[in-house]
């Protein structure tokens, strides 16, 4: 199988057309031409990743956030980006991202959020994010103790509008802040994504609805596994990789 035959097989489960506009999915390093020989999965493109994939016999890096998002004037190689892409051509390794297509395929990032939640009555929260009704409606103590546990978390932040129960969830993978209207809209008790700034909690907070944030990287790496599974379901040798670019800080 060829890169340009490995893209087409992601364009079955995760279609490069839902990507949004901003978005650079698809191939950031290598030749549609080369052999497929491995995959190694993982959520950001760093160069120990790189290396990993090269230890394992792996020639593709498919990871979830794009190496090169904005137009490049240039290659520091001194910089993280740059180490990366020197050690890949080096090593004749293939990098492609799978980034807002896989964020709303159908059994993407949020699809694997709500499903790792156990939540029913799934419905899209605009184009990207999903809401839902938990099984049994919980405590907050409960819910974050559910969730932390489910999504392997090392933190969370619950910024808290009223202490009733939860049944109703909304939720959006990575940097959502712009949909908790929406969330509030479909009756959520709750909203939980990674990225907000201060104001966008006050408003959000002060209008009724629950915020519950987390780090970015480990939220979406709870999509990994099913990625990594629709790539094997191919009979392509794949290797997930639990490689962290960013080191979750110490809570004191």
């Amino acid at each position: 199988m060829k890169i340009y035959e490995f893209l087409n097989v992601i364009d079955t489960f995760a279609p490069f057309s839902l990507a949004e506009d901003w978005d650079n999915s698809g191939l950031m390093v290598g030749s549609y031409d080369s052999e497929v020989k491995g995959v190694a999965v993982c959520l950001d493109a760093v160069h120990e990743a790189v290396i990993k994939a090269s230890e394992n016999n792996c020639n593709v890096l498919l990871c979830h956030h794009p190496l090169i998002f904005r137009a490049l004037k240039s290659i520091n190689l001194d910089s993280e980006q740059g180490r990366t892409i020197n050690e890949a051509v080096k090593r004749d390794i293939n990098i492609i991202a799978a980034h807002t297509n896989w964020d709303k395929a159908d059994e993407g990032v949020n699809f694997q959020l709500a499903k790792t939640l156990g939540l029913n009555d799934i419905e899209p929260l605009d184009s990207f994010g999903i809401s839902g009704t938990l099984p049994r409606s919980m405590s907050p103590n409960e819910f974050l103790e559910h969730v932390k546990s489910v999504w392997n978390l090392s933190r969370l932040d619950y910024y808290v509008s009223d202490n009733k129960k939860i049944a109703r969830v909304s939720l959006c993978g990575g940097s959502g802040s712009e949909f908790w209207r929406s969330a509030k809209s479909l009756g959520s008790d709750v909203y939980i994504t990674a990225d907000m700034k201060y104001h966008e909690l006050i408003d959000s907070t002060r209008e009724g609805l629950n915020i519950l944030l987390v780090e970015h990287g480990e939220m979406e790496r709870v999509s990994l596994p099913a990625l990594a599974n629709k790539i094997s379901d191919y009979g392509i040798k794949v290797l997930l990789l639990d490689i962290k670019a960013l080191t979750v800080p110490l809570r004191l």
